[in-house]
């Protein structure tokens, strides 16, 4: 699923035209590799026991915007990495794990507070899913009157530790002061959320909670701690591999901004 890339990483609201082909739900039996739940939702499946989720808003300038995460089957749990964007999204996706993989999710991570990220955590709250974040994705979330995740352990710019038998790493401050990132080995596959361009982003897009100082010193921490992962999941746009961390850099180094939404 290709998916067209625009601008950046934070919210807004509604529906509008413009959405990726769609691809009939099929029945469990059936193989397949792609799910449309609705127009706003999709699945795609990247390796045994993982899938992205793919949900959609409408920004303010009127673009429809995808934004990515990741649906995962490890052991016995099935952990989410990332709501979807927005409640009604998110709801969506808890269901169709319980309905496609026969389990429910066990726990969520989100890797920074913002609503592509955390958007859906009051679905969570009410469904008693327990959602977990770095320590200073849990001030940011407190700050704002938002949903407070569990926090995991303090993590410090290169730091990881182990959540659920994934590896959460905090690689510094960039596209905000607590984006993290998470390690799936079983695909060797880095989720670098916001922190991470896609490869069809001109411009590093919303700044507005950025560390644009440190942010490539923190994507040159993950590239040396990471440096055999094959594939990398940016917050939005197209699965990439490595190259999407330099990509990124060389873009804080032009200091170009895609407009503001």
């Amino acid at each position: 699923m290709r998916l067209l890339l625009g601008l950046a990483c934070i919210s807004s609201s509604s529906t509008g035209p413009v959405h990726p082909s769609v691809t009939e739900v099929a029945p469990a039996a059936v193989p397949t590799s792609h799910w449309e739940l609705d127009l706003d939702l999709q699945m795609e499946w990247l390796a045994p026991g993982v899938w992205r989720h793919v949900s959609w808003q409408t920004l303010d300038s009127g673009l429809r915007y995808p934004s990515n995460g990741l649906l995962i089957e490890e052991e016995d749990q099935v952990l989410l990495i990332d709501t979807a964007w927005g409640e009604r999204s998110t709801e969506a996706l808890l269901k169709w794990s319980e309905r496609n993989l026969g389990r429910p999710v066990s726990a969520v991570f989100s890797t920074h507070w913002h609503d592509d990220r955390l958007g859906g955590a009051a679905v969570l709250q009410t469904m008693g899913v327990p959602f977990y974040a770095h320590p200073l994705t849990v001030s940011a979330a407190k700050a704002r009157r938002l949903p407070e995740p569990q926090a995991i352990e303090d993590l410090r710019p290169g730091q990881a530790a182990t959540w659920f038998g994934l590896e959460i790493f905090y690689p510094g401050p960039g596209h905000t002061a607590d984006n993290t990132m998470v390690w799936v080995p079983q695909a060797k596959l880095l989720v670098g959320g916001c922190a991470v361009r896609s490869e069809q982003a001109g411009g590093m897009g919303n700044t507005g909670d950025a560390v644009l100082s440190e942010w490539s010193a923190s994507l040159e921490r993950a590239k040396e701690r990471y440096p055999h992962a094959e594939r990398v999941l940016p917050g939005h746009g197209d699965l990439g591999n490595l190259s999407l961390l330099a990509h990124t850099q060389a873009l804080l180094d032009q200091g170009s901004q895609a407009p503001a939404h």
